[in-house]
């Protein structure tokens, strides 16, 4: 009886001083209630986070798609934009031919007068097609069909058929495709069945997305391919194309070295071989008539073995050319020193002249002066360190890049007409594939594990749900999220889940591999033992070992007789 009335009075004695510090000054309950847990809600249960007071002007939280900058996460792909004028408007021009069509061409009294012969022909990769009794082929790239008709015609006649009956179908329009790749149905490549051919049709000919919560499609639009020759494209395969190389220059007959011996010599004096050609003093004379020529440099004692520049080469590298061209410097003299750019234009650098004066630049790094920046669509600074945008792709006209149009599915769905846009030849409709992975919850919750994504967009609240909420030593306070950053790094950031629970932060979607590990605190345990303590049942335990405890006298008769 000693002790169970000594524990009732520390009981009580805590109590007291809960309420005590719950009843001092703002700061101090504060501070009490965040301490031991004990506000309106819960009793020193700090896993205890539903509140419904204080809520009731429903507030709105974002819920963020990333925690950290090394974690961006962005909604569209990079570079995508939304539909914009001309994407709704197409063109009702005739079906233009190209490499790889299949042409049916009907010809009347080729073989025997009355017959009609139909030929099936597909075009060559360089545009052509050969027909019958025919010495040369014929281009039929970039014509229509009444196009080709008219080239055939004009082949036969009046050589083969005074009047040529000719007609023309194209069987398969090869260049009239859109492919369609992604989480849909059937990917695969479709002809293009109308010019008004808009994007729920490709679906409707697709079959649909094959997953759900996709938010956004794309469009992608290649820009034309760029088409060379067969030299150049050797070239670019790793062969070097033939290289023409012009006349060489004339060397001035005061300055050219002897070659020949005099013509009569002293009999006395023994005869001696013709001197060998002094290309370096050549040089060195050519240097006062033709500017730019260095001068012959006396090799090191370690590269003595090498083979000296030739005259020739050391012409070239000073700019001297053949007759009939004009020099670099030549141009520039001519022209009262203009200024010039490099533009990069279909696959190469081209030198342009500027209308303005040269000016002397002024050294990067002058005080008083703007940083140096490369200008958009000139050549790159070899000297200098820091080249954000060499080649000017941030500035180029973006009208020959391909386009990414993002279009919203679910407004895409719903009848929105400015989604809808007009499916051209060679797009290719993408439908991204959700990410589908798995998650971990560890530490102080009902059921730590692994949980799959299923392509859903998961938030910490759904996750602690899903794992059966916290237990009875967990510290929301102290928790944190392991995520993913890249293929071999990982980034830990602290969350408070309380305060995700009680809406003062924004919560987190989860993304595959994330790890969520809700911690406890050293003041769990004892605060889960002092709520333990104070449950009712202790009570009514007290008043049943009060009257039915065991006393020496054991089970008698007279065991009631005191009530």
């Amino acid at each position: 009886m000693k002790t169970q009335s000594r524990k009732a009075g520390v009981a009580f004695l805590l109590i007291g001083a809960v309420l005590v510090l719950g009843g001092c000054s703002g700061k101090t309950r504060e501070w009490a209630k965040d301490f031991w847990k004990t506000d309106s809600s819960r009793f020193m249960a700090p896993e205890k986070l539903i509140r419904a007071k204080g809520l009731a002007h429903q507030p709105v939280s974002p819920i963020l798609p990333s925690v950290s900058m090394t974690d961006q996460a962005q909604e569209l792909v990079p570079n995508a934009t939304f539909p914009r004028e001309g994407d709704w408007t197409y063109t009702a021009a005739d079906y233009i031919i190209g490499p790889t069509d299949v042409l049916d061409i009907s010809i009347l009294d080729l073989f025997a007068e009355g017959l009609e012969t139909t030929l099936r022909r597909q075009v060559s990769a360089g545009g052509f097609i050969d027909l019958p009794l025919l010495t040369r082929r014929i281009k039929v790239e970039g014509l229509t069909a009444m196009g080709v008709k008219q080239a055939v015609t004009d082949a036969y006649s009046p050589e083969i058929l005074l009047t040529p009956q000719v007609s023309v179908t194209v069987a398969a329009q090869r260049q009239s495709t859109f492919s369609a790749l992604g989480a849909i149905r059937s990917p695969g490549t479709y002809a293009v069945t109308r010019r008004d051919m808009r994007v729920l049709d490709a679906l409707a000919l697709v079959g649909d997305v094959s997953q759900t919560n996709i938010r956004y499609i794309y469009l992608i639009r290649p820009a034309p391919a760029r088409r060379v020759g067969v030299a150049e494209a050797g070239a670019a395969e790793g062969g070097s194309p033939p290289v023409k190389v012009g006349p060489l220059p004339d060397i001035p007959k005061d300055v050219a070295p002897s070659t020949t011996a005099p013509a009569t010599a002293p009999a006395t004096a023994p005869a001696k071989p013709a001197p060998k050609p002094d290309a370096d003093a050549a040089v060195k004379e050519l240097g006062e008539i033709i500017p730019g020529i260095a001068p012959p440099t006396k090799p090191k004692p370690e590269d003595e073995t090498l083979p000296q520049p030739s005259l020739l080469t050391r012409l070239a590298e000073a700019g001297v050319r053949g007759p009939g061209t004009t020099s670099t410097s030549d141009v520039d003299s001519l022209e009262d020193k203009r200024t010039y750019k490099w533009v990069y234009s279909d696959g190469r650098w081209i030198r342009v002249a500027q209308d303005a004066p040269a000016t002397k630049p002024t050294p990067p790094g002058t005080p008083g002066t703007a940083p140096h920046k490369p200008v958009a669509g000139t050549a790159p600074d070899p000297t200098s360190d820091e080249v954000p945008d060499p080649y000017g792709w941030g500035q180029a006209e973006a009208g020959g890049r391909t386009r990414i149009i993002a279009i919203n599915l679910e407004k895409l769905r719903a009848g929105d007409p400015r989604m809808n846009v007009i499916i051209r030849d060679n797009d290719i409709l993408h439908v991204p594939v959700l990410k589908v992975g798995e998650f971990y919850i560890m530490g102080e919750v009902g059921r730590p594990g692994v949980y799959s994504l299923t392509g859903r967009r998961i938030t910490i609240k759904m996750a602690l749900a899903a794992a059966g909420n916290f237990n009875s030593v967990a510290w929301p306070k102290n928790s944190l999220l392991i995520r993913r950053i890249g293929d071999s790094q990982e980034q830990i950031i602290p969350v408070d889940l309380e305060a995700i629970f009680k809406n003062e932060k924004a919560d987190i979607f989860l993304k595959p591999n994330d790890v969520l590990a809700v911690g406890t605190d050293v003041r769990a345990p004892f605060i889960a033992v002092m709520r333990n303590a104070f449950r009712m049942t202790y009570g009514f335990g007290f008043i049943y070992d009060r009257n039915f405890a065991e006393t020496q006298d054991r089970l008698t008769s007279r065991r009631f007789s005191r009530w």
